[in-house]
């Protein structure tokens, strides 16, 4: 399974894009920066990390990197990666690939462009020590007037695949949920094996 072929079609509808988790050290504990997205990006107010859409004949890694040199005003040398952490392929397509690594640079002097509004830290022992929730809602196909039922085995009542979308919630204040709860239970799991 790890050497899946896809055809040009597929691949044509998949959107890809990079994350990088930010360890900050603070008092000597590592600490997981966040950003609180602003009102010029979509999903406004929402908790996420860095990232972003790849650029042409950029790398995932190479993509983690920018986007987090961007968005919080650092320079490479800032920015140590230690590795990959895990990916998600969305329900809408989305490809996402997450990257962690330390800022080298003291979290009071870390500042952020237009598309964050405002930083902040979770001591990472809180997520060891508070695994999040975890909530599943069954999608439902809402049909047009006009579908052909007629034209199927048992018309209205075939048996169509029930999907389900998986959430988790960390109760953190303010609370971190959706693709970057789920990176960041991915993420957790491969710190604890450090």
């Amino acid at each position: 399974m790890k050497s899946i072929q896809v055809d040009d079609e597929f691949y044509k509808k998949i959107s890809n894009y990079a994350v990088f988790i930010p360890l900050v050290e603070i008092n000597g504990k590592d600490h997981i920066l966040f950003e609180i997205r602003s009102n010029i990006v979509k999903q406004p107010g929402e908790v996420s990390f860095p990232g972003g859409g790849l650029e042409y004949g950029e790398s995932f890694e190479m993509a983690a990197i920018r986007e987090t040199m961007e968005e919080l005003n650092l320079n490479e040398k800032d920015i140590e990666l230690m590795g990959y952490s895990s990916m998600i392929l969305s329900s809408s397509n989305r490809h996402i690939k997450a990257f962690y690594g330390k800022i080298c640079r003291e979290f009071e002097n870390i500042s952020y462009n237009q598309e964050v509004s405002s930083l902040f830290t979770v001591d990472i022992n809180y997520f060891i020590n508070n695994p999040p929730k975890k909530y599943t809602a069954k999608l439902d196909m809402n049909f047009p007037k006009d579908f052909p039922f007629d034209k199927i085995p048992n018309g209205k009542d075939y048996n169509f695949h029930n999907y389900f979308h998986t959430m988790y919630f960390y109760d953190t204040k303010p609370v971190i949920w959706g693709l970057t709860a789920k990176l960041l239970k991915d993420f957790i799991k491969i710190y604890q094996k450090r």
